[in-house]
């Protein structure tokens, strides 16, 4: 058996902050990921010098050279659920400027906004699912939609209203829609601490009728391995005749596992540092929770100097976004918070490592 990892691009960091600006001087991280026609979007992160999180839009030719950037944002935070609650809900770009900085509980380095986005283009549009934070409840997903057709012409006045779709008074985060119906229904992973979980729903019908993402725990951590305290989903992509799924995992121990009947001694990894690294799974496509193949290893660390925070310490690869060019997987990741990376998975090696698998009986 190989060992399937993931190789950094020599461009890295692929996106930096612009201080000159306002909307993500703070930073950019934390890319959703489509691509068409050729060419790479991005829908990242980017953190406002007050603090907002917002998304902006970069364009990729093949997937590594940005072609086009935006300054100012494509996506904004809209209702309650993602708006600090002593703020007026706003759409007017200029009113987010007027925020001050003495607002408390950072999330990722922002005070509230549109965090952590995935994409899903299906049937004509593009599904945009993100965590949404006001600062003072525990973070939800939500979701919004635009006719992809209006998003490649950049009317950023079609997005719908967003739906919140998880559980209140719940911090559930990571939601990623799956890029395919599976028995006629939608499919999301999201994760509520420490697992990845899986629900289905008939249609976006029920989230306007109040129905909440929950279902069951289905990707979960691994107290022997290297993603012992957390994991959670990052991208799901079709390939082949399976799913392919990037997902982030943190090694370490956690006091929820006393209700699971486990103690500290039972982690192989108890007291490692707390960073984020990045894992690879393989999922029947038409049933999710099978998990055909998954490493005991992760594939990527924090390693290079953009994936670490200042003075060394333990730092983040969390992955959001992927693309399949040629016989590549392109991972595009956040990095220590601040920048946008790229790294790159040998689809051959992979297939390599399956077929060499033992076959099930």
């Amino acid at each position: 058996m190989g060992f399937i990892k993931l190789v950094r691009w020599r461009g890295n960091p692929l996106l930096r902050p612009r201080p000159g600006c306002f909307w993500e001087a703070g930073g950019t991280f934390n890319p959703a990921v489509f691509s068409y026609g050729g060419r790479v979007y991005l829908l990242y992160r980017q953190v406002s010098r007050s603090g907002i999180s917002t998304l902006g839009l970069a364009v990729l030719d093949g997937g590594y050279e940005v072609l086009e950037r935006e300054c100012e944002p494509v996506y904004v935070p809209r209702e309650s659920f993602e708006v600090h609650p002593d703020l007026t809900p706003y759409v007017n770009l200029e009113e987010v400027q007027l925020v001050s900085t003495r607002l408390s509980n950072l999330s990722g380095g922002s005070h509230f906004g549109v965090e952590d986005p995935r994409t899903t283009v299906l049937d004509g549009k593009l599904y945009l699912t993100y965590v949404a934070y006001n600062g003072v409840d525990p973070p939800r997903g939500a979701i919004s939609w635009i006719d992809l057709r209006d998003f490649l012409e950049h009317r950023w006045d079609s997005w719908s209203r967003p739906l919140v779709i998880t559980r209140p008074g719940v911090a559930d985060k990571s939601v990623v829609m799956l890029p395919r119906r599976v028995g006629g229904k939608l499919a999301f992973f999201h994760r509520v601490f420490p697992h990845i979980w899986l629900d289905y729903v008939e249609s976006f019908e029920e989230f306007s009728r109040g129905r909440y993402l929950w279902g069951k725990p289905a990707i979960k951590t691994r107290p022997s391995s290297w993603d012992s305290r957390k994991v959670g989903a990052g991208v799901v992509v079709e390939w082949g005749d399976g799913l392919l799924m990037i997902y982030y995992g943190v090694t370490g121990w956690d006091d929820y596992y006393y209700s699971e009947g486990l103690t500290p001694e039972m982690f192989r990894y108890p007291d490692s540092p707390y960073y984020y690294k990045v894992g690879i799974a393989v999922l029947n496509r038409e049933n999710p929770e099978e998990v055909l193949y998954r490493p005991d290893y992760p594939i990527g660390a924090p390693t290079y100097w953009y994936e670490m925070y200042p003075g060394g310490k333990p730092g983040v690869m969390y992955p959001t976004g992927a693309a399949l060019v040629g016989e590549k997987l392109l991972v595009y990741y956040g990095a220590s918070d601040y920048f946008v990376a790229l790294g790159e998975v040998n689809l051959r090696e992979l297939k390599e490592e399956l077929e060499a698998l033992p076959a099930k009986t």
